[in-house]
């Protein structure tokens, strides 16, 4: 139910507000009012207002003429409210008034906290990445460091060949020893061979010099390359280093953001890192080209030193008569020709490296080869493509010589068919002189017959005068100039007697029904058979499927009064039992009427095997300008449908929609009687098999039946409505104007009048009940008739027996107090674990504060608490454990008034 909110709307002064509007607008759904719905109340002159508001929460808003609308404030009704005015419901204690504001903040807290996860979750995914991308750089260091370790073996490798080189050079010390001894033995020619000798010095010192800076130049590119293997070491100690911060970063990512950008600042060190590697390696490939380079240099120092020991050995041979005075220029030269020799070891090695060059050169060469064999092949294809190019022209060659000798055959052939021509033209010309000469023959013929028929005076005959006519055998000509033959007569008999047989009386005709059907007549059999109605069949039209229901049109063949009702016998076929088109039937009488005064009207026998098997829908006709048309509504799938109809009548299944006139009979309709345009139904076979009757039917006597239903009120019009017969009594509901009764008959005359007795009785005008009778009930609990429930009720668990009221509280009805649900002493430990939910009030010795007391029941923390001392005193709060209650002391939440103590400033 509604509350009533009503009073006088008065300004500060005291006196009424004029043309002012109150409106009422819903801030939620409920039961009964839609959100942002509004509603309007205007109060009189004098202020007076009064309005029946719904349950709900409502926005009061003021308009007054002249100044801005006015939002007054909130009011919520409750089922339980009581009427008052609007100033009333406007100062009652809201929802959001009794929350308090420690839960306020708690739920802003929450709100903090889910942000806050947010963002973490952020952070979180962010580390994710920054510990992939470091990964890559790790990897890639790795890859780097392999390459500098590459580098490496490499100088390694160039190291043990210059040892090798070493070994060689004190090989060639030894030679150069014996050639020592031999120059010795040549020592008569010492003298002679000073001055060569002195060049050979010369050329040792230049070769020992090359060969110092060879061996220099090998030590710097050792050092290098241990310089860069011992960075890429770095390098790849540093990328691991990468890959342990990133791992560490993604763990810590969850407690702290920060750790992303150490994440991220590591990666960037990681891709330092692995940059330098890469500048490194192409440092160390810079080294071992300048390596080669300088191997370069030694090879031809070495080649000269080869040229120079050959002149020497020449030179010494010349002069070994002066062996004995250049004894000691002999050794010296040994001397020099030993340190030589350590140049030529040394340049041995830029001779391999030369022959790995060959080697590369080689593996050129065999690519070049590889090209050649490529260049081969593709010659080979192009000659074979060129081969079938040849084979198609010498195919095509062929061709040509068939075709210009098929040519030569169809030239000899047109020569043929042109000397035939010349003899047709050459027969042609003498056939059309032969024909000249006949229609000369026959101009003069004509000329002779004029001459006679002028002379005898005769003319053509017509239809209007005698003469000349001239035979014809033709059996299709309509020319009246012309007479027939007795061919052509005969011709035309032929054709009679073979179509007609006048001596068998029809007994010839191929299909009687048909040509009965075409002379529009009924046989004897059929009159006899069929009591004067003609049996037809009524296929289905094109499209029809089952479920859909399509117009079957029986028509009469004239309106107005050459036509009144007509017999219909309408049925599906005869199918086995479980078929639900099986045996469907109407058999009555129909007449449409259009918009004449003659009217519509069915009535017949309809016969369904079950309720559920409804093939024919409805009869439908016109109420508008069809007066010929009564329309069946037949089931797509009980097509072939098979009538008797009277003679006069015709039948059709149309194959889209019949328009008559205004009318349209809908093709395919789910629903016949909405989908039609202008037609009404006549009868609806919804009900089941039975008789039925457009109209009403009026009977003057008594009507029995064994069940009477109807879909509409039965309507009685005398005073006595309903009687019912049971036993030896008689029951009569009877309305008399003023009352309504139920009466009763003596014992043993059920259909007599009523008696004395009136159990109970109905006045017609104001509802009341009249008890006439001895009341004999059982009033178990009414609390109306008694003062105690027989059987108390428990309401929300309390126990209620009707003798006195009952107070609920919170805790019984599963709600939280909307007031303070208890009270609790300090000293006491305030509110225990396990207290219901609610607000409480806990004293101390000068004050009390507020706890509210979130109690669960269930899970590891059972029980939140928060207290608040007056103004903004103090927010604290505990939580237990278990079943164990509170196992730590209240702490205390800061606020922007309560700062933690680390806030504050020093001294």
């Amino acid at each position: 139910m509604a509350v009533k909110i009503s009073g006088v709307l008065k300004d500060g002064t005291g006196k009424p507000v004029q043309n002012c509007t109150i409106q009422l607008k819903a801030k939620r759904n409920s039961t009964t009012v839609v959100v942002n719905t509004l509603a309007s109340e205007n109060p009189d002159e004098a202020g007076r207002y009064s309005m029946d508001v719904e349950y709900g929460q409502y926005s009061v808003i003021l308009l007054v003429e002249g100044f801005p609308p006015s939002h007054a404030g909130t009011i919520t009704v409750y089922e339980d409210s009581r009427p008052g005015t609007l100033n009333d419901f406007l100062g009652a204690m809201t929802e959001d008034d009794a929350r308090p504001e420690a839960l306020r903040r708690f739920e802003l807290m929450v709100e903090e906290v889910a942000r806050n996860a947010s963002a973490v979750a952020q952070n979180t995914a962010a580390a994710k990445k920054s510990a992939s991308d470091a990964g890559t750089s790790a990897r890639e260091a790795a890859t780097h460091a392999t390459d500098a370790a590459g580098s490496a073996r490499a100088a390694s490798t160039s190291a043990g060949q210059a040892a090798t080189s070493a070994q060689s050079a004190s090989s060639s010390a030894g030679t150069a020893s014996t050639k020592a001894t031999e120059a010795s033995k040549s020592a008569a020619a010492a003298e002679s061979s000073k001055s060569a000798a002195a060049t050979s010095a010369s050329a040792a010192k230049t070769s020992e010099t090359n060969a110092a800076a060879s061996q220099q130049s090998a030590a710097t590119s050792a050092s290098t390359a241990t310089t860069k293997a011992s960075e890429a070491a770095t390098s790849a100690r540093d990328a691991a280093a990468s890959k342990e911060a990133a791992k560490l970063s993604e763990t810590n990512a969850s407690s702290s953001a920060s750790s992303a950008t150490s994440s991220a600042t590591a990666a960037g060190n990681s891709a330092k890192a692995a940059k330098t590697s890469e500048t490194n390696a192409k440092s160390s490939e810079t080294a071992a080209g300048q390596s080669a380079s300088a191997a370069a240099g030694s090879k031809t120092a070495a080649a000269s030193s080869a040229s120079a020991a050959s002149t020497s050995a020449g030179q010494a041979s010349a002069s070994a008569t002066a062996a004995g005075k250049s004894a000691e220029s002999a050794a010296s030269s040994a001397s020099t020709a030993t340190t030589k020799a350590g140049e030529a070891t040394e340049q041995a090695s830029a001779a391999a490296s030369s022959a790995s060059a060959a080697k590369t050169s080689e593996t050129n060469a065999k690519a070049s080869e590889t090209s050649a064999e490529s260049s081969k092949t593709a010659a080979a294809s192009s000659a074979s493509s060129a081969a079938s190019s040849a084979s198609s022209a010498s195919a095509s060659k062929d061709e040509a010589t068939r075709q210009a000798s098929a040519a030569k055959g169809s030239a000899t052939t047109a020569s043929t068919k042109a000397t035939e021509a010349a003899g047709s033209a050459t027969a042609a010309a003498q056939s059309k002189s032969t024909a000249e000469s006949a229609a000369t023959r026959a101009e003069t013929a004509a000329k002779r017959a004029e001459d006679i028929a002028s002379a005898v005076a005769l003319e053509d005959a017509s239809t209007t005068k005698k003469g000349i006519v001239q035979l014809s055998s033709a059996t299709n000509s309509t020319s009246e100039t012309l007479a027939a033959t007795p061919k052509a007569v005969k011709s035309a008999y032929d054709n009679a007697e073979k179509r007609l047989q006048k001596d068998q009386n029809g007994a010839d005709i191929p299909d009687k029904g048909r040509f009965l059907n075409n002379i529009n007549a009924v046989s004897k059999t059929d009159f006899a058979d069929k009591r004067g109605m003609r049996y037809v069949r009524v296929n289905a039209p094109a499209g029809a499927t089952s479920g859909k229901y399509y117009p079957v049109v029986v028509m009469r063949s004239a309106g107005s009064v050459s036509e009144l009702a007509s017999r219909v016998i309408i049925t599906t076929a005869t199918r086995t039992a479980g078929d639900p088109m099986n045996n469907c039937e109407f058999n009555g009488f129909v007449m449409p009427g259009g918009w004449t005064d003659r009217g519509r009207y069915a009535y017949g026998m309809f016969w369904q095997y079950q309720n559920n098997e409804r093939a024919i829908h409805s009869i439908m006709m016109s109420n508008k300008g069809d007066d010929l048309r009564s329309v069946f509504y037949v089931d797509g799938a009980a097509f072939p449908v098979f009538a008797f109809l009277e003679d006069g009548l015709s039948i059709s299944a149309p194959g889209a929609d019949l328009v008559v006139n205004d009318t349209t009979y809908k093709f395919g309709a789910t629903n016949p009687a909405t989908e039609c345009i202008a037609a009404d139904v006549i009868l609806d076979f919804k009900s089941g098999r039975g008789f039925y009757e457009s109209h009403s039917l009026i009977v003057n006597d008594n009507l029995s039946c064994k069940k009477l239903f109807a879909t509409d009120e039965i309507v009685a019009r005398g005073g006595n409505q309903i009687r019912m017969i049971g036993g030896e009594y008689g029951a009569l509901w009877r309305n008399d104007g003023a009352k309504t009764y139920l009466l009763l008959t003596n014992q043993g005359d059920v259909y007599g009048g009523w008696n004395t007795l009136r159990p109970f009785a109905i006045d017609n005008a104001t509802g009341e009940l009249v008890i006439g009778t001895k009341l004999s009930a059982s009033l178990n609990g009414n609390a109306l008739t008694a003062t105690k429930l027989q059987t108390p009720r428990l309401v929300s668990g309390v126990e209620f027996d009707g003798s006195k009221d009952i107070t609920l509280t919170a805790a019984h009805v599963a709600a939280f107090a909307r007031r303070a649900t208890d009270t609790y002493a300090d000293a006491d430990g305030g509110v225990p674990w396990n207290a219901e939910s609610g607000a409480y009030n806990v004293t101390r010795s000068g004050d009390s504060y507020i706890l509210v007391n979130f109690y669960t029941g269930v899970g590891s923390c059972r029980t939140l608490q928060m207290k608040a001392h007056y103004r903004n005193g103090g927010l604290f709060y505990r939580s237990s454990r278990d079943g164990y209650g509170f196992e730590e002391d209240w702490a205390e939440v800061y606020t922007s008034k309560n700062l933690p103590p680390e806030s504050y400033p020093v001294g």
